[in-house]
């Protein structure tokens, strides 16, 4: 599975950008993760080109929080219904196109914040989905 995670900063802080690379790199042994700070990005124009292959989730806070393995579960579904690419949106509006949206908490986080709590998440997803303590 591919994972593209688009947060709406210029630039992260320095303490975000570390704990990112840390999930990044333990995620490494299950997928492929890329983070990209853009503050100008287009959400319509992305989601605008729908794929079979690839799937678009706004996160935003105040909704309802799924579980670990409710999010666990969602991921592996994903995958095997055909879904390759997993595309994230953390602090952009709602754009005009429906896109389904996620919370990871219902109190609001920065965007580096929430970056950092989704690439923890989804980490944890794979060490559920393959049957791996979480904590060393």
């Amino acid at each position: 599975m591919n994972y593209k995670i688009y947060l709406n900063l210029k630039k992260m802080n320095r303490h975000d950008a570390d704990a990112i690379a840390e999930y990044t790199k333990r995620l490494s042994a299950y997928c492929s993760t890329q983070i990209f700070c853009k503050p100008s990005v287009d959400v319509q124009r992305i989601c605008g080109h729908p794929s079979e292959h690839t799937r678009y989730f706004l996160i935003t806070p105040g909704y309802d929080t799924p579980s670990s393995e409710a999010f666990a579960s969602m991921l592996d579904n994903l995958g095997i219904h055909g879904c390759s690419c997993i595309c994230f949106f953390l602090g952009y509006p709602q754009p005009e196109v429906d896109i389904p949206t996620l919370s990871l908490s219902s109190m609001p986080l920065s965007t580096g914040l929430s970056g950092v709590v989704l690439c923890e998440q989804l980490y944890r997803s794979y060490r559920i989905l393959n049957h791996q303590p979480y904590h060393k």
